[in-house]
């Protein structure tokens, strides 16, 4: 029995640690000043707003290298949604997530929403032309070109996105 607790106490230890030293699915988009405002009113700092940022293995789909943290959707601990920002050049977004996501997801560019600026969207399925409301069912990764600041939503407001060129938005768990 004295055996039992000791194993339990090491292994409540060792999943402690293992998320307290996870990698964060991406590093935090630098803030403005109002982003840095809004922060101070809420009583949190910069290091607060990088500790609140999930992990790699909480949301289980692959980060663009050296893209940007810049939110997240969900009810209370569970993410539905994730947000990226990039410099890189979206091409080189979409390059990058056709040779990493492997099987099971294919490029639907049809279902792209042109006046939201996508130009890549990444379905998990197998089933071939899907259509918008039935892509409401799978895990996605929608890729849109920024050609200026207004073109990442929410974003310019609270992070300095002068030089990104690219929105990466992650439907982790489908809608339906």
């Amino acid at each position: 029995m004295k055996n039992m607790i000791y194993a339990i106490a090491a292994a409540f230890i060792l999943v402690s640690l293992n998320n307290a030293f996870a990698e964060p699915i991406a590093k935090l988009a630098p803030l403005n000043s109002f982003g840095k405002q809004a922060f101070a009113a809420e009583g949190k700092t910069e290091e607060d707003a990088r500790n609140d940022i999930p992990s790699r293995e909480m949301i289980g789909l692959p980060a663009f290298p050296d893209s940007y943290f810049a939110g997240a959707g969900g009810d209370g601990d569970s993410i539905d949604t994730l947000m990226l920002m990039s410099k890189a050049d979206p091409n080189e977004v979409i390059a990058w997530y056709q040779k990493k996501l492997g099987g099971g997801w294919q490029n639907m560019p049809e279902l792209a929403t042109k006046q939201l600026g996508e130009i890549a969207v990444f379905v998990k399925t197998d089933k071939k032309n899907i259509s918008a409301m039935d892509s409401l069912k799978y895990q996605q990764i929608r890729i849109s070109k920024v050609e200026k600041p207004e073109d990442t939503g929410f974003a310019a407001m609270m992070f300095d996105v002068s030089d990104i060129r690219c929105m990466i938005n992650m439907t982790i768990k489908p809608f339906m």
